[in-house]
């Protein structure tokens, strides 16, 4: 994968996530924290781990192998506030990325590598997962989940 195409990836990524947060951060407090099943019980929790598997994955790829799921906030503004912290660092990170670079990092009490090009195709197709199960859990709340796709981003 050349840079340009790391990079759009990446913005695309982050394009989606836009899509999502006015429609998570107009939920309630209540319904946010709804126990509603999937993966993780509550469009908070699941959206907590997306986040947080983003900040692992830019900390892996920063240079801190063992990097650790952060603290979750306690609500969905606090969540919005630490993705565009971590949207922002990624934006700085990827000014320097060598799309190529191999990465070491632990993983399930071993080690793994892999280029950064596999790390972001990663955590992309790993946030399309979970949106799939927001939009699940946002309709299971009587809600409207945004109708947004990856290749809506390429054909803007």
């Amino acid at each position: 994968m050349e840079k340009a195409e790391l990079k759009r990836l990446v913005d695309a990524n982050d394009w989606l996530w836009e899509q999502w947060w006015p429609a998570l951060l107009a939920l309630s407090p209540e319904q946010a924290h709804r126990e509603v099943g999937g993966s993780f019980p509550s469009v908070f929790a699941t959206t907590a781990h997306m986040v947080g598997a983003e900040a692992v994955w830019l900390g892996r790829l920063q240079g801190s192998p063992t990097a650790s799921f952060p603290a979750n906030p306690a609500d969905m503004k606090g969540l919005h506030e630490s993705w565009q912290r971590l949207a922002s660092k990624r934006q700085d990170w990827l000014a320097t990325a060598d799309p190529n670079a191999c990465i070491t990092y632990s993983f399930s009490g071993g080690t793994s590598t892999n280029t950064v090009s596999e790390i972001v195709l990663h955590f992309s197709s790993h946030a399309h997962f979970h949106r799939g199960q927001l939009a699940g859990q946002m309709r299971l709340l009587g809600q409207k989940p945004p109708s947004v796709h990856l290749i809506g981003f390429f054909r803007l």
